[in-house]
């Protein structure tokens, strides 16, 4: 009980005028407060996460380093500008896009997707800055990033970009997908399942920037 429970309960007590009615609801009201309940449902406390460390295995051709590189800020549709943690039960119902209630990213996931990207470049080369006109340039959209359900029980992380290198003109540009399967079937596991597809993603798209004539 705060200190303040009993001048609200006096003031309440005032404001109701003694009688039957308005004793009851003090009497009530006095018995909540003195054993800490609450009147109003609780809120749900929300979870909050990031991708965690990477976990996507060494790459094939980890031993091609990148030139100097700029990479543009990420873009994804409208409804990834949240912190929200979608998922699809595609058994059930494909064709609606859901948030989860009380779990969310800590930011955006196109600025963690953003964020994990310019570490990886520059640990395989050098990262620029984006006035760097001399530099080529990776654009990468996110096209889909969510926990799809194939069962009540089992669920996928997908991630789907189009990565897009340019220095006076297009140089490049290709569709990268995948899919991690997600330890538990709920949110937790969701993020898990992403985080993979993320780095996976984010890797193949380093080795394929090594192999465009970019230098």
């Amino acid at each position: 009980m705060t200190d303040a429970a009993p001048l609200r309960l006096t003031r309440l007590s005032a404001a109701l005028r003694p009688g039957a009615g308005a004793m009851l609801v003090v009497t009530l009201l006095a018995a909540a407060l003195l054993t800490g309940c609450s009147l109003l449902p609780d809120t749900p406390q929300s979870t909050t996460y990031d991708l965690g460390p990477p976990t996507a295995a060494p790459s094939a051709a980890a031993g091609k380093t990148l030139p100097r590189l700029r990479v543009l800020s990420t873009d994804g549709p409208s409804w990834l500008d949240g912190n929200a943690i979608h998922y699809r039960l595609r058994y059930a119902q494909a064709e609606r896009l859901q948030p989860y209630a009380t779990q969310r990213w800590i930011m955006s996931p196109v600025r963690l997707f953003d964020e994990r990207l310019r570490e990886a470049v520059s640990a395989r080369g050098e990262l620029s800055w984006g006035g760097d006109t001399q530099a080529p340039a990776l654009k990468v959209d996110i096209v889909d990033f969510e926990q799809v359900f194939d069962s009540a029980d089992s669920s996928r992380g997908v991630v789907q970009v189009r990565a897009t290198v340019m220095r006076n003109g297009m140089i490049g540009q290709k569709t990268f997908t995948a899919e991690q399967p997600a330890p538990s079937a709920d949110g937790a596991g969701g993020v898990r399942a992403l985080a993979g597809s993320t780095d996976a993603v984010i890797a193949a798209i380093i080795d394929w920037v090594a192999t465009l004539p970019v230098r």
